[in-house]
């Protein structure tokens, strides 16, 4: 089954802004939590859930809502903001089964592969980028 990536068939526009954010939020509260992906989060971003977590949840926002089709602002580059975080292809497995899990546990089942599928892809990068000296 394919989804429609027209501006009205979006998968923003089918998942919406509030699960997309209930989403995020659910996924950085397991992450770092993880004995394995919470020091990476915790040093680079402070402590859960203040510190930078609301801007840094909100630019992540803007991230998937451009991804997924919807109106955004954002302008970042992912894969430099992974640089000399540590994180190997132990850790990506981690981020990819602990974002499997959520959401399984926040979308339905179509949304849910799809948000899955993108990440997997966009997991060589990040991963690339990450392991960069």
């Amino acid at each position: 089954m394919t989804l429609p990536l027209t501006e009205q068939g979006s998968l923003f526009a089918r998942i919406g802004e509030e699960k997309l954010r209930a989403l995020l939020w659910a996924f950085y509260a397991k992450a770092t939590a993880d004995e394995l992906l919470g020091p990476i989060f915790t040093a680079k971003i402070g402590p859960y859930p203040r510190a930078g977590w609301p801007v840094h949840i909100a630019r992540l926002e803007g991230f998937w809502r451009a991804v997924l089709g919807g109106e955004s602002a954002y302008r970042g580059q992912p894969g430099p903001a992974h640089r000399h975080l540590g994180a190997t292809g132990t850790h990506f497995d981690r981020w990819l089964a602990l974002w499997e899990a959520t959401l399984a546990e926040h979308l339905d089942p179509p949304e849910a592969q799809a948000l899955l599928a993108l990440a997997a892809r966009m997991r060589v990068s990040l991963q690339r980028f990450a392991e960069m000296e």
